[in-house]
C-alpha cells in the first residue's frame, strides 16, 4: 500500500455552514488577542522590559507561555488555510519578539529555567515539559505552513537545548522527569526528526517513550484506570508516530497504538466519544458510574483525532475515519460556543448541567488552547490521499483540488438524507473511495459503476467526469447503552448525538482543579423515561420525547446547544415494569 496523506488547507475549501461559523469565531477571537501580552511572560524570563501586562488565568501561574504555542499553532493554520495577510502579520510581530526572548543556548520560555531544575529533582512543578511542547508544536507549525523562515531558526535552536538537557539524563533522571506530565514531547521531536533527519532528535524523542505502558499496551493489557487521560493520549501518539518516522522495523509501537485506541474507543468513551471523568480513565467498562459534570475534557479529544488520523494515514482503516468524524460533530463542535466562539473544558455526561465556557482574557485553560487549534484546521481528517486513491472521509460540503483531481461534495445532513458529489478533472486511473457512514445502511443503486470494499463505495474517478452524483443515507433513530448499566441509553439521529432539553433556572458555575469553571446542578433531575415515543420536534433532526407518565423533553442534536441544561443518558424502563 503506497502511503496515505491527509490533505491539507491548501487543497480543501470548506463550505458547511456549521463549519465555515466555526472558523470566522474562532478567526476573530485568535485577532483580539496581543502578541505583545502572549509575549509577556516570555519577555520577563528574558529579563526585558515591556509595557504590555500579561493575560490572567493560567497565563500568571507556572504552565504560562503554554497558550503562545497554542496561538502559534492557530495562526498557522489559519494562515494556511485562509491566506489572509493579517494571520502573517500577527505571527511576524510574535516571532520576532520571541527571538528577543530566545538564550544563546536556545532556551526559549515563559517562566524560569529553574522550573525544569525541579523536576529533575523530584520537586513540585507544574508540567514545564508539557508547555515546551506546546512552544515546539507552535513554532514548528509556523515554520512547516508559512513563509516565516525566521521560525525555523528559532525552532532548531530551541531543539538543540532540549536535546542537550534530555540526552543528559541519567535513567533514574529520565524516569523521575517522566512523572510529570510531559504532553507531546515525543510526537513533536519525532517530527523534527523527519523534518531534518539529525540521529539526536530521535534519541531524544526515545527518551520521552514510556517501554512499560508500550509493552502492557502492545499485549493488550487495558492498564488505563487512574491515568491521566490527556497525559496518556500524546504519549501514544508518539508511539504512532515512531512507527511513521522510524518505519516497519517498530511494529511494537504501532500494535501498542492501535491497542490503545480500541481500549479507549470500547471502554472507556461515551456516546460523544468524549472521555475520561475529571481527566482520569476509570476502570474498564465503567461508564455509568462515572457520569457527572466532571466528563470528557476536550483536550482529550483533540488528541484523540490527531491519533486517529495517524493511524488511518498508517493502516487505511475506515473505523479511525468512523471516529473521526462522528467525534468532530458531537464533541468538538459541541465544544464551542455558536455565538461567540468559546470553549469548553468539561461537557457533562450526567444530566441537568450545562456546558460553560471559557472567558476570552482571564482563563486560557489548555482546552482554551486546543480549542483554538480544532478550530483553524477544518479540511483536518476529511481527505486523504495515496497518489492512486483519494478517501472522502468526513462526509461535510466542501471542494478539492489536489493532484490534478477537482470535485465538490455538497450535504446538509441536517436537513437531508443526500450527498452530490461532482468531478470536474480527474487524472485517468485515479480511483475514489467515499466512506459509508456506520449510522446508516450501504446504497443499493447509484447512477454510475461501483463496488463496496470495506465500508467505502469505490468509484472510478473518470466515470464521474462531468457527472453530479446524489448518494442517498438514510438517516435513522438509535440508542447507544453503557456496559455497566443494561438500563441506560443516550440516542443519536443519523450523524447526530441527541440530548434532551431541562429548560428554565440560573446557570450557576462553580470552580475545580486550577480555577476551572464548571456548571452545577440544581436540585433533582429527571432522567428516567418510560415506554418512550419519539415525534417530531418541529426542528431538523429533533424529537419531541413523550414518556408513558406524560413527562416531555425535546431531544435536538446536542452539538447545536450553547447555554442550556441538557441529558445525553436516560434510564429507559417499560410501563409494567415495577423495579
Amino acid at each position: 500500500m503506497n502511503p496515505i496523506r491527509m490533505l491539507s488547507g491548501r487543497e480543501v475549501r470548506l463550505t458547511d455552514h456549521h463549519v465555515e461559523n466555526s472558523f470566522c469565531l474562532e478567526r476573530r477571537y485568535l485577532l483580539s488577542l496581543r502578541p505583545d501580552r502572549l509575549l509577556a511572560p516570555f519577555r520577563e524570563t528574558a529579563g526585558l522590559a515591556g509595557s504590555a501586562s500579561p493575560y490572567g488565568g493560567w497565563e500568571r501561574l507556572e504552565i504560562r507561555g503554554h497558550t503562545m504555542g497554542h496561538w502559534l499553532s492557530a495562526m498557522a493554520q489559519a494562515w494556511s488555510y485562509t491566506g489572509e495577510e493579517l494571520f502573517l502579520e500577527r505571527i511576524r510581530e510574535a516571532i520576532v519578539g520571541l527571538a528577543s526572548c530566545q538564550r544563546q543556548d536556545g532556551f526559549l520560555f515563559g517562566s524560569p529555567e529553574a522550573l525544569f531544575d525541579r523536576v529533575e529533582r523530584g520537586e513540585e512543578a507544574w508540567v514545564p515539559w508539557y508547555t515546551m511542547h506546546k512552544i515546539l508544536a507552535g513554532l514548528l507549525a509556523v515554520a512547516e505552513l508559512t513563509p516565516c523562515d525566521e521560525a525555523e531558526t528559532l525552532l532548531r535552536k530551541l531543539a538543540d537545548y532540549c536535546c542537550h538537557r534530555v540526552l543528559s539524563w541519567s535513567e533514574p533522571m529520565c524516569w523521575q522527569v517522566l512523572k510529570v506530565e510531559y504532553g507531546g514531547m515525543s510526537d513533536v521531536l519525532y517530527c523534527l526528526f523527519a523534518r531534518w533527519r539529525e540521529p539526536r532528535l530521535a534519541k531524544a524523542a526515545h527518551r520521552f517513550d514510556e517501554e512499560r505502558l508500550c509493552d502492557s499496551l502492545a499485549r493488550g493489557e487495558d492498564v488505563l484506570e487512574d491515568l491521566h487521560a490527556n497525559t496518556t493520549i500524546p504519549k501514544v501518539l508518539g508511539f504512532a508516530r515512531r512507527y511513521a518516522v522510524l518505519g516497519g522495523t517498530e511494529e511494537r509501537y504501532l500494535q501498542a497504538a492501535e491497542c490503545f485506541w480500541e481500549m479507549v474507543v470500547g471502554q472507556h468513551s461515551y456516546v460523544t466519544l468524549g472521555n475520561s471523568e475529571w481527566e482520569h480513565f476509570g476502570p474498564a467498562g465503567v461508564l455509568d458510574a462515572e457520569r457527572t459534570e466532571y466528563n470528557c475534557e476536550t483536550c482529550n479529544v483533540y488528541n484523540m483525532l490527531k491519533l486517529s488520523q495517524l493511524l488511518f494515514c498508517l493502516t487505511g482503516k475506515k473505523r479511525y475515519a468512523d471516529f473521526d468524524a462522528w467525534a468532530y460533530v458531537n464533541s468538538i463542535l459541541a465544544s464551542q460556543n455558536h455565538s461567540n466562539g468559546m470553549t469548553t473544558y468539561f461537557q457533562p455526561m450526567a444530566s441537568g448541567y450545562f456546558k460553560v465556557y471559557s472567558r476570552p482574557e482571564d482563563d486560557f485553560w489548555c482546552c482554551t488552547g486546543t480549542g483554538m487549534e480544532n478550530f483553524t484546521k477544518p479540511w483536518a481528517g476529511l481527505a486523504f490521499s495515496d497518489g492512486e486513491t483519494l478517501f472522502l472521509n468526513r462526509l461535510l460540503a466542501c471542494e478539492i483540488e489536489t493532484e490534478g483531481l477537482s470535485l465538490s461534495l455538497s450535504a446538509d445532513w441536517l436537513h437531508s438524507d443526500e450527498l452530490e458529489l461532482r468531478v470536474k478533472s480527474c487524472p485517468k486511473g485515479r480511483i475514489i473511495k467515499l466512506r459509508v457512514p456506520d449510522w446508516t445502511q450501504t446504497p443499493e443503486s447509484l447512477p454510475v459503476p461501483f463496488h463496496y470494499e470495506k465500508g467505502y463505495l469505490v468509484f472510478a474517478g473518470e466515470s464521474l467526469l462531468g457527472k453530479s452524483m446524489r448518494v442517498s443515507y438514510p438517516k435513522g433513530l438509535r440508542r447507544h447503552g453503557l456496559p455497566d448499566n443494561p438500563r441506560v441509553y443516550a440516542y443519536s439521529f443519523g450523524p447526530f448525538v441527541l440530548s434532551g432539553a431541562y429548560p428554565g433556572g440560573k446557570l450557576r458555575t462553580g470552580k475545580t482543579g486550577v480555577n476551572v469553571t464548571v456548571a452545577t446542578r440544581e436540585g433533582s433531575v429527571r432522567d428516567r423515561l418510560i415506554d418512550p415515543v419519539f415525534l417530531p420536534g418541529g426542528e431538523a433532526c429533533s424529537f419531541r420525547v413523550r414518556s408513558a407518565d406524560g413527562w416531555e423533553s425535546v431531544f435536538r442534536p446536542h452539538f447545536l446547544k450553547n447555554t442550556e441544561r441538557y441529558g445525553l443518558y436516560y434510564e429507559v424502563a417499560e410501563s409494567d415494569d415495577s423495579r
